[in-house]
């Protein structure tokens, strides 16, 4: 008997204005099911046309599940989940802000209320930050996209950000789905201990510290390049470690990070940890062509894209999600996008960091005691 071959298809998107619209025709044509979690989805004018396309897979007859976050989507969640229940959508919060009582009918479990009240309080500080869209359990949608008019061009309304995100097919979705189904549930008990899986997915419900030392590894193995694109750059001690030494021992270290950020403040915090690096022979880039909001890593020939940013809460409280990966022709594509946004930034060097406004370090080196809570 003959084995189905399964071939795997991995598209690129780096443009805002296509990925929604690939992403639409993608709910318009599912079938079945459709799982979608996302930390931000706004009821601005993109947000609605994306609510639309989920409110008619519904009424066609397909399970459509939403997972909001109950901090990055505080302020829509409440009307988003009024607007598709009707059509049968099924919508959740994850984590609703405490404050927000409202939307603790829309969270699990149910709980008498002061207990509820007390888990919500000691998790405020842990998000579900993960942008992934399931269809039908044979493709999925990773990255760093949100649903948010902000992501798309000035000329279509929005304001420049700047992310990437991968397409995929003919990949086993287990290990999403029991993380999916865990978030769902808010029960981590749901996702099997023995799922370990770093080659392709990278999913954190589980196995934080096996994810960060495999990371370290990596970093530690590099002999050409470590290439990093990232938003929110507020490393923990043993990636700074990591990277310095990287330089030092002769590989091509670049950071490409926002020159300006949605998160004013992050930019300051970030600039804290330029002269260490720089003085070990890292280079670093500030991104001028907009809102840099991507998560890319590339470790010699291992890329990885998704939503987790190089700071405290990806690596220790939120839950992220990445894809590595696996086709030749995806790793070129990113490379050029990665040495073509650097045609868009601003080298750095040691003689710029002196020049930073004083008190702008000061709030840099202030931050700096929060960084858990950034």
């Amino acid at each position: 008997m003959s084995q189905q071959i399964i071939k795997i298809k991995e598209t690129v998107f780096t443009e805002a204005g296509e990925y929604y619209a690939t992403l639409m025709q993608d709910i318009e044509q599912s079938a079945s099911h459709i799982d979608f979690e996302t930390y931000i989805f706004d009821l601005d004018p993109l947000g609605r046309k994306v609510a639309e396309h989920l409110a008619r897979a519904s009424r066609r007859g397909v399970a459509v599940r939403l997972l909001l976050d109950g901090a990055g989507s505080s302020e829509s969640s409440g009307a988003l989940a009024r607007l598709l229940s009707n059509a049968g959508v099924q919508v959740r919060i994850y984590h609703p802000l405490p404050w927000n009582v409202r939307h603790w009918e829309l969270a699990v479990p149910r709980l008498p209320w002061l207990t509820r009240l007390q888990r919500l309080l000691s998790s405020i500080h842990s998000r579900n930050h993960r942008k992934i869209c399931m269809i039908d359990h044979r493709l999925v949608w990773v990255g760093s996209f949100n649903v948010s008019q902000l992501h798309l061009s000035a000329a279509q309304g929005g304001m420049d950000w700047r992310d990437t995100a991968l397409r995929l097919e003919g990949l086993d979705m287990e290990h999403l789905l029991y993380a999916f189904n865990s978030a769902w549930d808010n029960d981590r008990s749901l996702v099997p201990r023995q799922i370990f899986s770093p080659m392709t997915f990278r999913l954190n419900h589980r196995h934080r510290r096996k994810l960060r030392l495999d990371l370290l590894k990596r970093m530690a193995q590099t002999r050409t390049r470590i290439w990093i694109t990232n938003a929110y750059f507020v490393p923990i001690a043993s990636v700074l470690r990591y990277l310095k030494k990287a330089a030092r021992r002769g590989v091509d270290v670049r950071i490409l990070l926002p020159g300006n950020s949605d998160i004013f403040f992050m930019t300051w915090a970030s600039a804290v940890f330029y002269q260490a690096l720089l003085k070990a022979g890292v280079r670093i880039y500030e991104y001028t062509g907009g809102v840099l909001h991507a998560k890319i890593m590339i470790l010699d020939d291992w890329i990885t894209v998704g939503s987790s940013n190089l700071d405290y809460l990806s690596f220790f409280r939120n839950l992220e999600a990445e894809i590595v990966v696996s086709l030749t022709q995806t790793k070129k594509t990113i490379e050029d996008q990665f040495l073509n946004d650097l045609t868009h930034a601003e080298e750095l060097t040691i003689d710029d960091c002196p020049q930073r406004p004083w008190w702008r370090k000061l709030f840099g080196h202030l931050l700096l005691y929060v960084k858990r809570w950034l």
